[in-house]
């Protein structure tokens, strides 16, 4: 039996994850990851942790929950100390002074902003895993009126989030990417001379994490270009089968023949801007390899209706749960069956929103626990 002390990690990054995994399991520690907060509880009964670090997830509303995930845990679990993870410098500031309501509801045993130094990181790992059982246990249920400052947010639509929520997201999202880059740029560092192998995939893990956050400026490059009307299309006639044979051809490269297009014989002739309609059709051929388990089969169709082409791309994934697919095209969304998976949430939205710039439609069709089929239109040339 592993005899190490449990620390719960509720991260929704997963190389973030597995960075924060491998320095608390040199330090001596067992390490317990998981990345939807809805199952804090269930795993806290489970592990039985000495700590909780706790990342200070953005919600779709663009507002974070820390706060009252550890208020929940301070309640069914007065004797588990609470780390704060977080990259939101107001509430690191606001935990650290602990003068408000909240924060002296959370009662954080530590805080850690991200990025973090590794050294710093550990000794409060430490310091919290030894609290005194007496400190620990000092726990008292707070005011009824100090539990109102934490509201059910419900599922608002990201269109509708305020500038503010929005900003606090992408500050989110680049934020991990660079945490990650300087722990294992750290991890380098201490390895010089020591562990050769170790240094090297540290440092491959860094470079891949610089091109993770290359890839997510790109992305929100185009959504702010598509939010202020500024993204210019190059407007050309071009014929969609060869257009989406291409595609294929680009996501080919696995020995078995994975994805299967049943060509139309004749050309189909739509206008747009050819770039930006193979950048919808790689992700939505993305995301259905992602999303599925290796060698599942991925089946692409293209068909004309009325003044439409229609290009449908089924795959044997995950698929999508019922109660979030109003959500499914919002910018930073991403469903509870896909958090493990890296992805910034904003491939669909673009998709989509470059589909309408073209006079066309983006859509989830059908899904289930067997798969999506998702459905992109294009208008034809007249």
């Amino acid at each position: 039996m592993d005899a190490r002390s449990n620390v719960l990690v509720v991260e929704d990054d997963l190389a973030l994850s597995k960075l924060v995994g491998e320095l608390l399991d040199d330090a001596g520690y067992r390490p317990l990851t998981i990345a939807d907060h809805s199952l804090i509880g269930a795993a806290v009964e489970r592990w039985q942790p000495r700590l909780v670090i706790l990342d200070g997830e953005v919600r779709t509303t663009g507002e974070g929950r820390s706060w009252d995930d550890a208020v929940a845990i301070r309640r069914a679990h007065p004797d588990v100390p609470v780390v704060m993870f977080s990259a939101d410098s107001a509430d690191l500031a606001e935990a650290r002074a602990g003068t408000t309501e909240r924060s002296r509801a959370a009662s954080f045993a530590g805080i850690v902003g991200k990025p973090f130094v590794v050294e710093e990181f550990l000794a409060t790992v430490k310091g919290a895993v030894e609290r005194s059982p007496e400190k620990a246990n000092s726990y008292t249920e707070p005011a009824d009126e100090a539990i109102k400052v934490f509201p059910d947010i419900g599922q608002h639509l990201a269109a509708d989030w305020p500038a503010t929520d929005l900003f606090a997201t992408i500050v989110h999202e680049l934020r991990a990417p660079l945490t990650v880059m300087r722990g294992q740029t750290q991890l380098a560092r201490r390895y010089i001379g020591q562990d050769s192998a170790r240094e090297r995939g540290a440092i491959d893990i860094a470079l891949t994490q610089m091109d993770r956050m290359g890839r997510l400026i790109s992305e929100l490059l185009n959504q702010s270009r598509l939010s202020s009307n500024a993204m210019s299309l190059d407007v050309v006639a071009f014929d969609l089968v060869g257009a989406v044979e291409t595609a294929v051809a680009r996501h080919q490269y696995e020995e078995a023949t994975r994805i299967t297009f049943g060509r139309p014989v004749a050309a189909i002739v739509v206008r747009g801007d050819a770039k930006r309609i193979a950048e919808i059709l790689d992700n939505l051929l993305d995301n259905a390899i992602k999303y599925s388990a290796d060698n599942a089969p991925i089946d692409i169709s293209l068909t004309v209706h009325d003044a439409e082409a229609q290009v449908r791309v089924a795959d044997h994934g995950v698929g999508v749960p019922e109660s979030e697919r109003a959500m499914l095209f919002t910018p930073f969304y991403r469903t509870s069956r896909t958090s493990d998976v890296h992805g910034t949430g904003l491939g669909l939205h673009i998709s989509q929103q470059l589909a309408k710039r073209h006079g066309g439609r983006l859509w989830l069709e059908t899904s289930s626990e067997g798969g999506s089929v998702f459905a992109l239109a294009l208008p034809l040339k007249k």
